[in-house]
């Protein structure tokens, strides 16, 4: 018996396996990493996203076979199944991925130069990626450039996979289709946010979509009426998307769709069980519209919620959505940028949690902000900046205990940092 045929008859209680990814949608498909090797597994009989990838682990395992002799993609070590699961092997490659840093434009060019030679060698062994996000490449501190995450490629001819990779043309059956385009669209969209703005409103995803609400008649419910004011307030709002008319969730309730910029659905089931809400006093900062501290009361039984936010049209939109859901957080407006004592005013509920989801990047006094947070025994965080960086901001002001537990619907770490 080999090393891999030991590892799958004993899996998955084989000792000293380190989960480092678990899928958000599917439980039951996970990463593992065990002597610089990565192990890809999933349970046969509970895949519940197959129909979301293109491939199967056997499949993958085929597609990087294929592709051996390519440098810094992965390679593919082994595949098996055993009773339960189907497990593949593949080597660990280093790095720090792609939508976590912020290149200077000369960077940008190495980067993309580097990722092209790897994409024209899949090419010409007729292999197209598809998946060519920043979440899928790797750089170092020496700009050396990897591409992993083959359950989306596909085989098909050289020609066609250079078109698809290096243009962007949709053709062929595949689930996705990004190209190398996707990286200057990322940078584009870091470097010049107001900028990209501009032109999604122009020719990205329709703001006359965003905008569009449900139209009532007298006699709807009175709480679908309730739910078109509050998406008003929130599109007319400088809280979610600033100069767009958009709201920053977008929720189905009632059989009516009330449009936003991301899935308010998706960012729950990311949220809901990170942590042991029952009974507990919470506090929201940069509530916007106020989901999570209603549904946090609502959901997860948490006993008291305070959302915080410094707009006043989202606060009033924040309320008009935990009626609709007959439940009472309390909303407080806050600027966390003022001279005032806002501190010794939060500090007051005396919370078990804190959530400070995508906030600490839009506060000038970075320093004042995390020296708040360290008063409170639990902060669930969701940052911009490298997971290195991250961890060392929680280590400073006294928490012990860091857990990566996942990613936004934005691709941004999220931490749990207790004492």
């Amino acid at each position: 018996m080999n090393y891999f045929e030991k590892i799958c008859s004993d899996f998955p209680d084989i000792d000293n396996l380190l989960l480092i990814y678990q899928s958000d949608l599917d439980a039951s498909r996970k990463t593992y990493m065990l002597n610089n090797v990565i192990i890809k597994s999933h349970k046969i009989n509970e895949d519940c996203t197959a129909h979301l990838r293109q491939n199967d682990l056997k499949m993958e395992y085929e597609i990087l076979k294929r592709c051996e002799l390519v440098k810094n993609i992965p390679k593919a070590l082994y595949y098996c199944k055993n009773k339960n699961h189907e497990i593949l092997f593949i080597s660990y490659l280093p790095g720090i991925q792609l939508l976590n840093l912020r290149l200077t434009f000369i960077k940008l060019i190495k980067v993309v130069f580097r990722l092209s030679i790897i994409l024209f060698k899949l090419s010409v062994n007729g292999v197209c990626h598809n998946d060519i996000i920043p979440h899928n490449i790797l750089i170092t501190d020496e700009t050396k450039v990897s591409l992993i995450d083959f359950d989306q490629a596909i085989i098909t001819s050289p020609l066609k996979a250079l078109v698809k990779q290096f243009l962007g043309f949709r053709f062929g059956e595949s689930k996705v289709s990004y190209s190398i385009n996707t990286v200057f669209k990322d940078f584009f969209s870091k470097k010049f946010p107001k900028a990209a703005l501009a032109l999604r409103k122009l020719v990205g995803k329709s703001y006359r979509e965003l905008k569009k609400l449900p139209e009532l008649n007298e006699n709807s419910d009175p709480k679908l009426a309730k739910l078109v004011k509050a998406w008003k307030l929130a599109q007319e709002s400088n809280a979610s998307a600033p100069g767009l008319p958009a709201a920053y969730y977008a929720l189905d309730y009632m059989n009516h769709h009330f449009p936003g910029e991301r899935s308010w659905a998706d960012r729950w089931d990311t949220l809901k069980n990170l942590s042991n809400y029952s009974g507990k006093t919470i506090i929201e900062l940069g509530c916007n519209m106020g989901l999570l501290s209603t549904y946090l009361i609502k959901e997860a039984g948490a006993n008291k919620c305070v959302g915080v936010d410094h707009d006043e049209k989202i606060l009033e939109s924040a309320k008009l959505i935990s009626e609709v859901y007959n439940v009472k957080p309390e909303f407080i407006k806050v600027n966390f940028d003022s001279r005032d004592n806002w501190e010794e005013k939060l500090l007051s509920f005396n919370a078990d949690i804190i959530f400070a989801l995508n906030v600490l990047n839009w506060v000038n006094d970075k320093e004042r902000f995390l020296k708040f947070l360290s008063n409170f025994p639990e902060v669930i965080f969701e940052g911009h900046d490298l997971l290195r960086v991250e961890r060392e901001r929680f280590e400073k002001i006294g928490f012990n205990h860091i857990d990566e537990i996942g990613y936004s619907e934005r691709k941004r770490i999220i931490l749990r940092c207790r004492k």
